[in-house]
């Protein structure tokens, strides 16, 4: 049974609407979210969900590469960063882009339900960091002059 919600909820991410993820206010477009390990959908959807609405098309946290452990890349160019404080380092991989932009692939590796609240508090300090040093580096490369 275990197996068969698996497969529901990866093929409800790859349906046409995503009813658990959260889309940017104003958004318009339906976007898909689909998580490689079971579970992990619960976790990271609406974050996941935030960086593709922002335009990070790839993001790999890597536990134990100090300044250089996430690296983000945009169409703005590529950030790296240290974890954050308090945060327990954990692999993951978020990759946007998909389906012409309007879908999003998260593979963790490590993710088991012991392990899913360390994966919950990651997404959630990595993404909006993410989503920020990419906002002021499209805002330093797109300004006049």
């Amino acid at each position: 049974m275990r197996k068969l919600s698996a497969v529901v909820l990866i093929s409800a991410a790859l349906g046409a609407s995503v009813i658990h993820a959260q889309t940017a206010p104003g958004a318009v477009t339906t976007r898909s979210i689909k998580a490689v390990q079971p579970g992990l959908y619960e976790v990271a959807g609406p974050r996941v969900g935030e960086a593709l609405a922002a335009g990070i098309t790839k993001i790999t946290a890597t536990p134990g590469k100090g300044g250089k452990s996430i690296a983000v890349e945009s169409p703005w160019g590529f950030i790296y960063f240290d974890w954050p404080k308090d945060v327990k380092p954990v692999a993951f991989t978020v990759t946007t882009g998909k389906a012409g932009g309007s879908a999003a692939e998260i593979s963790a590796p490590g993710f088991t339900d012991a392990n899913k609240g360390d994966y919950k508090a990651a997404l959630d300090a990595v993404i909006p960091m993410a989503i920020s040093k990419a906002a002021a580096q499209k805002a330093q490369k797109t300004k006049g002059g």
